[in-house]
């Protein structure tokens, strides 16, 4: 019976050309020929966002293969990390982050390059940046059309950005990383790490990440790599998770909620809070918000729906910030996104609660519009 389910009269399918080690060769030699064109000089590496594990990993990837050309690179982040798991890996692995403030001096880099990310609206840095050449663009995510870069590498279909760069490497270092090294070793365990958490633990790899993970293992610190994956929730973010559950408001499919004011530092408690959410029964798609710091409404989506498209419903929702003429929210095309809106004016309100009643009225209006429900539905 299962015979008659396989078409044995099918043409079998056209090989491509190269493969997939002359691909991989070929990305590698393209990056290693921009790199060579600016051997000597230096390179900040921009961390759009809060440092994730798939940003810090490619980061560190981009540093490792830069060195090899006499570019001294720096990773620049504008958020403090935040995130247990992240906080972890950067301890374990004493991982050199340069945090960006009012005194940040990046007159002596000449050029940067931009990971797990193809923009720079939302940095402080981007009329500083225009003026620096734009030497690389590694990202998983959704390709923007007006790109521009030396060189760029953008694969929608990829799991992780961490796992682009493995491929680099093994390309580079087709002997394999050296476990008795110990940057080999930090590189191979925060890429590994990057790659685990993209992808669910693996659950929504794509090939491309399991050839990574086989590549990097051997030289992958494991207890180091299970240490930073157990850590546990702090109580500010089992409080939010609380929060959340408690403000809950179903619709159909979609659940809305959100969790207060939120201070900086614990603003990874509203992406945990939207993963846990989603493990209801009956939701397939779900949306948690908090006022971070009293300056900004943020909120993470979620889903594992085949219909919603977290990109473009994030940016239909939230529409466009004028001022910088970038949306306000965005996405990967599978399952998460974020957004964020700045307060403004309305932070110096003395009423903190009818402020937040305020933000929460116009997110839940425009998550209503979003989803084709009416605004009186809120209840």
């Amino acid at each position: 019976m299962a015979d008659s389910l396989v078409d044995t009269a099918a043409e079998p399918r056209l090989r491509a050309v190269r493969t997939d080690t002359e691909q991989k060769v070929s990305r590698w030699s393209e990056l290693a020929e921009t790199l060579e064109k600016h051997r000597g000089k230096k390179l900040v590496v921009v961390l759009v966002g809060y440092p994730d594990p798939d940003n810090i990993g490619s980061g560190l990837a981009l540093q490792f293969l830069a060195r090899q050309y006499d570019i001294d690179t720096a990773l620049l982040s504008f958020h403090e990390v935040s995130h247990q798991e992240n906080r972890a890996l950067v301890k374990q692995l004493e991982l050199d982050l340069w945090l960006y403030d009012e005194r940040t001096d990046l007159s002596e880099f000449e050029i940067y390059a931009l990971v797990d990310t193809q923009r720079t609206e939302a940095t402080p840095i981007e009329a500083e940046l225009r003026k620096k050449a734009l030497v690389a663009v590694v990202d998983h995510h959704k390709r923007c059309n007006d790109l521009e870069a030396e060189f760029i590498d953008v694969r929608e279909d990829a799991g992780s950005t961490c796992g682009i760069f493995a491929e680099y490497l093994e390309a580079a270092v087709p002997e394999g990383l050296d476990s008795n090294e110990p940057d080999h070793v930090k590189l191979a365990t925060a890429l590994m790490h990057g790659i685990r958490a993209d992808t669910v633990a693996f659950l929504e790899a794509c090939q491309q990440d399991y050839a990574a993970a086989a590549y990097l293992w051997p030289a992958v610190d494991q207890a180091l790599l299970r240490k930073i994956s157990a850590q546990s929730l702090s109580p500010a973010v089992m409080d939010m998770i609380q929060s959340a559950l408690e403000r809950r408001r179903v619709y159909d499919n979609f659940l809305f909620s959100d969790v207060g004011f939120v201070r900086k530092e614990n603003r990874d408690g509203i992406p945990q809070a939207a993963d846990f959410l989603l493990t209801r029964a009956g939701i397939d798609t779900v949306l948690v918000f908090g006022v971070v710091n009293g300056r900004s409404i943020e909120g993470s989506l979620r889903t594992r729906s085949d219909t919603v498209n977290p990109d473009a419903f994030l940016k239909k929702a939230f529409g466009i910030d004028e001022e910088k003429g970038s949306h306000y929210g965005g996405g990967n095309v599978r399952d998460k996104g974020a957004f964020q809106i700045p307060i403004g004016f309305l932070a110096q309100h003395n009423d903190r609660e009818q402020l937040y009643r305020l933000a929460c009225e116009i997110i839940h209006e425009k998550f209503l519009e979003a989803i084709g429900q009416e605004a009186d539905a809120m209840g």
